[in-house]
């Protein structure tokens, strides 16, 4: 009996000391969080293991998930799976359709960014016309207008000038042939009368105002007729047209008329825009087709296009993320207390079973030594 009882005594106090001192290495992982000192000597042991290899073990962590977890090569591997493909797919898709079936404006999404859409349109469509315009001007001022207009459109000029005197002729016939004609050259010839007074008044001794209005009219008819007046006119045509395309373009439209038309043709381009109107136009209405073609098209493309490009510059994307330092960064601004709490977490049933083994270890020395012990 007195042997059970050293044996049992020695299994509770081995049991008590591998217990207790496993509970004391698990605590002593975490605490103390600072560093102790007496008489300025430091305290052994403190601060804790993870308190005093904090950084370290953030910087391995770090080193970890970078190298062997978050890789390159499985980030873009993991980009081009087919689930991955398909969720950004999925993405734009839902995006594309909240487009069709929402009244939302251009206006409205600007506004998202506090960003007044009509007036920067308009603003750099001004600018842009501006400067394209002032830029050509500038660059061509010297230049020909023959050289400036584009060969078609010259041969196109040329054919139309080539038969003006004949319109001209043609509509100066039709115009004197009319009613308005023959109304405007009675009119003129009043004037006339009117001004020359009493030597004119002679003339009409002779002819009735009416006849000299109808003899010239038919001389103005028979003039516009006349093959040597349409090769007079036709020559002369052809001379000031020729002179016109020789000039250079600052003698055609000078820097004052330069301006007036640009801003002509500014107003004009940002009229036709109708910006006001469009941006307030809701995209399923102002761009139907465009987002038909989005739907159609666009989204596998776009979804392409998106993991091409990730794929491409994710060496580059990775190191200005910088991984590692991000990581560790992280884990060293955590609170003491929350890592052990985290760790605790993760490994409580390891942590309980490390403490029970040395309740067990202990008791099982114990039971060794109290055998030795009655022996000895």
């Amino acid at each position: 009996m007195h042997a059970l009882l050293i044996i049992l005594f020695m299994v509770i106090i081995g049991a008590i000391i591998g217990g207790v001192t496993n509970i004391i290495a698990v605590r002593m992982l975490f605490h103390p969080f600072k560093t102790y000192y007496i008489f300025n000597k430091r305290v052994p042991f403190t601060p804790g293991l993870i308190p005093k290899r904090r950084g370290e073990i953030a910087t391995k962590i770090g080193q970890v998930i970078e190298e062997h977890l978050l890789t390159e090569s499985l980030i873009k591997a993991k980009l081009n799976t087919a689930t991955s493909q398909q969720a950004i797919h999925d993405m734009i898709t839902e995006q594309i359709g909240k487009l069709k079936h929402d009244n939302a404006t251009i206006h409205q999404f600007a506004q998202k960014f506090d960003i007044e859409i009509a007036t920067l349109v308009e603003d750099k469509t001004d600018h842009f016309i501006s400067d394209k315009l002032q830029a050509y001007y500038d660059n061509h001022y010297t230049d020909s207008i023959e050289s400036i207009v584009p060969t078609e459109m010259t041969t196109l000029v040329d054919a139309k000038v080539e038969n003006l005197h004949e319109m001209l002729f043609d509509r100066a016939n039709a115009y004197l042939r009319s009613a308005k004609g023959t109304h405007d050259i009675a009119s003129m010839l009043d004037t006339f009368f009117a001004e020359k007074g009493k030597i004119i008044g002679l003339l009409q001794m002779f002819m009735s105002k009416e006849s000299i209005a109808d003899r010239i009219q038919s001389e103005l008819i028979r003039m516009t007729s006349h093959p040597k007046a349409k090769s007079i006119a036709q020559e002369i045509i052809k001379d000031e047209y020729s002179n016109l395309k020789q000039k250079p373009l600052h003698e055609v439209v000078n820097e004052e008329q330069f301006v007036t038309l640009k801003g002509a043709f500014k107003d004009l381009v940002i009229g036709y825009m109708q910006i006001d109107k469009n941006v307030n136009k809701p995209f399923n209405q102002l761009m139907p087709n465009f987002i038909t073609y989005l739907e159609s098209t666009f989204t596998t493309k776009l979804t392409h296009i998106i993991i091409d490009n990730v794929s491409q510059k994710l060496s580059r994307i990775m190191k200005k993320i910088n991984l590692r330092g991000l990581v560790e960064e992280q884990v060293n601004s955590f609170e003491l207390d929350y890592i052990e709490k985290l760790i605790i977490d993760i490994a409580n049933k390891e942590l309980k079973l490390i403490m029970s083994l040395g309740f067990l270890l202990g008791g099982i020395i114990g039971a060794l030594q109290g055998v030795i012990a009655i022996f000895v």
